[in-house]
């Protein structure tokens, strides 16, 4: 009868335990100098109020095609990116200097938003104090908007009207 190799269960944990360490050894020297290199990411939350009426349909499966750009306080626009789809959007935060900025998110037809952020190194954060405006909302790395037409927005809610 032949006699075949068997691993012990000792065996394995130990084997199992060295290759953690091999590994884990690995991401602890290489893990820094590649995130270093790697851009941070901004998740976008794009949504429309009127994403489910029959006028909405000409615009297809992604929507207007909304944008962002990142004001810097003296008016200036830091950075711009584009085509910004229904749903959730990755937008690569690279080249912005630290500091307080303004994401002036805006889709054709509809009502800009605008965020007050905070840049610092590869993420985003709003301000403590901040009060956001209808329909938007910021977190740690994460942007939420939804847009209004334009026409809707300019129209006087009976909630918003003075008695």
């Amino acid at each position: 009868m032949p006699k075949y190799f068997e691993l012990k269960g000792g065996l394995v944990v130990a084997l199992l335990l060295i290759m953690t360490a091999i590994i884990g050894s690995l991401f602890i020297v290489l893990g820094p100098k590649a995130t270093e290199k790697n851009p941070g990411v901004v998740h976008l939350g794009v949504r429309y109020t009127d994403e489910m009426s029959l006028s909405f349909n000409q615009h297809g499966k992604t929507g207007p095609g909304a944008k962002i750009e990142i004001i810097a306080p003296d008016g200036t626009v830091a950075y711009t990116h584009e085509n910004l789809r229904i749903g959730r959007n990755l937008m690569p935060l690279q080249g912005i200097p630290d500091g307080r900025y303004s994401a002036r998110l805006s889709a054709p037809g509809y009502q800009s938003r605008q965020v007050p952020i905070i840049v610092e190194g590869r993420m985003i954060n709003p301000p403590r104090d901040a009060e956001f405006e209808r329909g938007t909302h910021a977190d740690y790395n994460m942007i939420g908007v939804r847009f209004e037409p334009v026409a809707e927005a300019s129209r006087v809610k009976p909630d918003d009207r003075a008695e």
